[in-house]
């Protein structure tokens, strides 16, 4: 992947981030189901199936059967598939919307840094759930725990 190709693609996760927070701050989720408008010419959400099919307007199902689907990005998957960003987001309740407010605020102000940090937190979570070590949190001190290996060791003659 070439330099331009990964600062677009890091600009559009940040962006999905942003709106994934702003949404989940609202308490919103991504619509299945939407109507015709004949006054607006344009198609509207609808919030149940029932609410669609029932309206006397044209209606259509935005989610496809088998389709992956974000609960609160619908189709656009970049938030739904990282990781580490899931794992930080498990961290809050979902109807918290306070704590989201304050997500969806840094991510509105600097959607790029929020992106690297949120990602970072979330790989030191996974790796305290694996038990896996985290790459860089090796002190100096434990490089030197086990006798015999340094410089100077008389351990190889």
């Amino acid at each position: 992947m070439t330099g331009a190709t990964a600062i677009l693609e890091s600009r559009r996760d940040a962006l999905a981030l942003r709106r994934y927070t702003r949404e989940r701050a609202a308490g919103r989720t991504a619509a299945e189901w939407v109507t015709y408008d004949d006054r607006l010419r344009a198609w509207t959400l609808a919030g149940s199936e029932a609410e669609a099919t029932t309206s006397g307007r044209p209606w259509r199902r935005t989610r496809q059967p088998g389709e992956p689907w974000c609960a609160v990005l619908g189709r656009d998957l970049t938030v739904a598939r990282d990781d580490a960003l899931q794992a930080v987001f498990v961290t809050l309740a979902d109807d918290d919307l306070s704590a989201w407010r304050r997500l969806f605020v840094a991510a509105d102000r600097a959607p790029e840094r929020c992106l690297s940090d949120w990602r970072a937190c979330g790989r030191c979570l996974l790796a305290a759930v694996s038990g896996e070590p985290v790459e860089g949190s090796e002190t100096l001190a434990g490089r030197f725990a086990v006798r015999g290996m340094g410089k100077r060791s008389l351990a190889g003659i």
